[in-house]
């Protein structure tokens, strides 16, 4: 008797929860209106209630809320009777809000005559917040904007060729590895044209309720990432004079100069300099070699925002393996991290800002697999996974994408027969 009763509560809380996770629930929300006109209070009061669900202006549905047929009028007494125009207006508030208030039940009204002005507090019923997938606050949003390039040009092989002014391969690069990390909620502005296309057919006549619901995901972002591309003509081939052999100095090829800017206070959270060499894209075919030079600095760029900004963290664990909360393009198996263990907070005793925690290096590992979310990885130095924390940061390792038995190379952490861990600058 007692499974069968919990089981059954527990189907009642089941289908609460399914009930309240519908994207386009129906929503009661208060608002309240203060003016002159009683059809301005009344049309004040929703634009408040539909505001805390939906964040969207009723301003385009003023004309057609205020315009109504039913007139003032005054009784024996001499007061104002709004019985005709208050059903009036609840009749059609549906149409003339285009949905975004479905209906509204009036709690109090009254005319206060020191003031002049009508007080009019209501419950209106407001389609939902829709939701596709994750919550879009549970994540800061982030938006990369097109670079600008400081050359228009660039010799490649001894061959001249035209530099894109906004450099937006570059930015479509960076994109695609900053939404890999899955650590913001991504913008795009690129087919922005396209999705205010989009977003007109809201003004349609047959525009529903839920449509009113979408609208509201339209974002602004966090952070904007910007920047500069400067491109260095190869270098010229060198031929040595003794041996008659032609060899190619290395040199810059491509410079990316790039800020993280919060976009509400216009606050500069990161900047860097990424300098991509020419030995690394040397050979092959000219788009080749610059398709190579952008990929090469948005893998740099992302990293480094990543680092500093939501460095991966250990996840959860088994036995044998540790879970990261990043995986996708970022992440390939035989990739070398490094695992800290984070101190207390630190603040700043002359500005009393937050400085960050301090950083232990514990343990290196090594990307076994990956997955679109996530990677596991096994220790390869360094403290047992038994001792390593839920929450570790991890960051790239300067020992490079593979250790080990792998490489052959020594290893730049020692152990301690207790378990703690001696830092390479510490030997």
């Amino acid at each position: 008797m007692k499974r069968a009763i919990l089981s059954f509560v527990s189907a009642l809380c089941a289908a609460a929860f399914a009930q309240l996770q519908q994207p386009n629930s129906i929503k009661t929300v208060h608002g309240r209106g203060r003016n002159a006109d009683y059809r301005t209070a009344v049309y004040e009061a929703l634009v408040q209630a539909a505001s805390q669900v939906q964040g969207v202006s009723l301003q385009d549905s003023r004309d057609a809320f205020m315009d109504s047929s039913a007139q003032l009028r005054k009784t024996k007494t001499g007061e104002t009777d709004v019985s005709e125009i208050r059903e009036s207006l609840k009749q059609s508030v549906s149409a003339k809000t285009k949905g975004r208030v479905l209906s509204y039940e009036i709690t109090e009204e009254r005319f206060d005559s020191e003031l002049n002005i009508w007080i009019v507090e209501l419950d209106a019923k407001v389609p939902g917040q829709y939701v596709v997938g994750q919550h879009p606050d549970s994540r800061r949003r982030l938006v990369v904007m097109p670079f600008r390039s400081l050359t228009k040009s660039v010799s490649v092989y001894g061959q001249e060729v035209g530099i894109d002014p906004s450099c937006e391969e570059f930015a479509r690069r960076l994109n695609e590895n900053m939404a890999q990390t899955r650590r913001f909620t991504m913008l795009d502005r690129e087919f922005n044209a396209e999705t205010q296309a989009e977003l007109g057919r809201l003004n349609l006549e047959n525009a529903s309720a839920g449509d009113f619901g979408r609208f509201q995901q339209l974002l602004v972002t966090d952070y904007m990432v910007i920047g500069t591309v400067k491109f260095y003509n190869s270098p010229v081939p060198v031929q040595n004079q003794y041996t008659g052999v032609t060899t190619v100095p290395d040199g810059p090829f491509v410079e990316i100069g790039y800020k993280v800017v919060l976009v509400p206070t216009s606050q500069l959270k990161w900047a860097g300099t990424v300098v991509v060499p020419y030995s690394a894209i040397a050979g092959g075919p000219i788009d080749i070699a610059l398709s190579g030079a952008y990929a090469a600095a948005a893998d740099e760029v992302c990293h480094e925002i990543i680092d500093n900004i939501h460095p991966p963290r250990i996840t959860a664990k088994t036995a044998s393996e540790l879970v990261l909360n990043q995986g996708g393009k970022n992440f390939a198996p035989g990739l070398i991290l490094d695992v800290f263990r984070q101190g207390k907070a630190i603040t700043d005793v002359s500005s009393g800002e937050t400085l960050g925690a301090p950083e232990e290096l514990i343990a290196r590992i090594r990307i076994t697999r990956v997955t679109p979310k996530m990677s596991y990885a096994v220790v390869v130095e360094g403290a047992p996974i038994d001792q390593i924390e839920i929450g570790a940061v991890v960051r790239r390792s300067q020992a490079g994408e593979a250790a080990g038995e792998e490489s052959g190379a020594t290893s730049p952490v020692q152990v301690s027969p207790g378990g703690t861990v001696t830092p390479p600058w510490k030997k």
